[in-house]
């Protein structure tokens, strides 16, 4: 089975001259034409592929609870329901695929910044048929899922309204709470699951016979929910005009298994960084440069959804860099001993770096809100 995940954004926009000031949208059009050559002849990835990226995304932004209520006012045990959930930041590509993907529904949630968060929620046998599905390519919650899965079996299994098992399903959801909290790890307390299931949460992506094209896949929606594509703009001393490069980065809190693939898939350094926060964990971050994150950026483009234009804005980025310094610049050296010394260096022209400097504001505007897509994209109250 073959799916279509790639962004639906326009890209049918004609070119303009480097001299045009262009909206972030045109521009990421016009790289994205720039920049078909680098990616796979095609977008459309297997099921295994898109529930990897899926699982990548709820290890970050997705969230699995277990709800306790009571149904009735007269009800002695109280009934223990699971959910399934993922939210982002408007347009909330990444939700609607999950929506579809499981057939949920996508409502929009308004804050008080103005911004709107897209939501999907799936709830008992959606819930737990999303977990089963998701369970071996999820690396950060695979733990949550199996306890998850175990209030589902639980449920299904047990029909009397034994104390006992009400005692079970009330361990099992202080356990997933515990997970939640990350107080649950350092206890080092074993999961509350059955026998053949233990030790299974500790399995690693090699361990689950992951391709590489999976591993992509679940790194592109870890990078969609918790990764950032920007570029840095320093001033140097003594230096004719600023200096752009690419970076890429991602941090969860730690312990980060997906931040840790990424390293061990890309290269790169992880680095922690300490919280000063009472009841905050650490976080474990990662980041790559310019040519080592044009790499990874190439391997992760066929799947990214969310943050495709940004990815698109640094390859258009670094295109231009590798064209090389086409301007010259001269200077005299002065000499201690004898006459100054007239000197020559390379540098970028005046409109190179007004490109690059077109790249840097498109992608800050992308960052900072949505406001440049059309009408036709607009939100939505739920999903198709």
């Amino acid at each position: 089975m073959a799916l279509w995940i790639a962004s639906r954004l326009p890209d049918g926009l004609k070119g303009t001259s480097a001299s045009a000031a262009l909206s972030p949208l045109d521009l990421y059009a016009t790289c994205r034409r720039g920049n078909l050559a680098l990616c796979r002849p095609c977008c459309v990835v297997d099921f295994d592929e898109l529930l990897a990226y899926l699982a990548g995304v709820i290890d970050s932004d997705g969230y699995l609870k277990v709800m306790k209520g009571y149904r009735t006012r007269g009800t002695v045990f109280p009934h223990y329901g699971t959910t399934v959930g993922l939210q982002q930041l408007w347009p909330g590509n990444a939700v609607r695929l999950f929506a579809s993907t499981f057939s949920g529904q996508m409502k929009l949630w308004p804050l008080p910044s103005g911004r709107q968060i897209a939501r999907c929620e799936i709830h008992c046998r959606k819930a737990e048929a999303a977990a089963r599905r998701l369970l071996p390519y999820l690396l950060v919650k695979k733990d949550q899922a199996l306890v998850l899965l175990e209030v589902a079996r639980l449920n299904r299994v047990t029909r009397n309204r034994s104390r006992e098992r009400y005692r079970d399903l009330a361990a099992a959801r202080q356990t997933l709470v515990s997970l939640h909290e990350g107080s649950w790890a350092k206890a080092s307390n074993p999961l509350p699951l059955p026998a053949s299931q233990r030790g299974y949460e500790r399995m690693r992506p090699v361990q689950l016979g992951w391709t590489r094209n999976q591993v992509f896949a679940y790194l592109a929606g870890v990078m969609d929910s918790d990764g950032n594509f920007r570029t840095e703009k320093k001033h140097v001393r003594n230096m004719i005009g600023p200096h752009y490069r690419i970076n890429i980065r991602c941090a969860q809190v730690s312990p980060s298994p997906a931040v840790e693939l990424l390293a061990e898939t890309f290269g790169g350094r992880l680095h922690v960084s300490k919280s000063r926060r009472l009841n905050h964990r650490d976080l474990v971050c990662w980041s790559l440069h310019d040519r080592t994150a044009a790499s990874a950026i190439e391997a992760l483009l066929p799947y990214l959804i969310v943050k495709e234009a940004e990815a698109y804005l640094l390859l258009e980025l670094r295109r231009l860099k590798a064209q090389g310094k086409k301007g010259m610049t001269e200077w005299e050296h002065p000499n201690r001993w004898r006459d100054s010394v007239k000197m020559r260096k390379r540098c970028y022209t005046p409109e190179q770096t007004a490109g690059f400097e077109r790249i840097h504001r498109a992608i800050q505007a992308l960052h900072s809100a949505r406001s440049d897509w059309p009408e036709s994209e607009g939100p939505q109250s739920n999903t198709e």
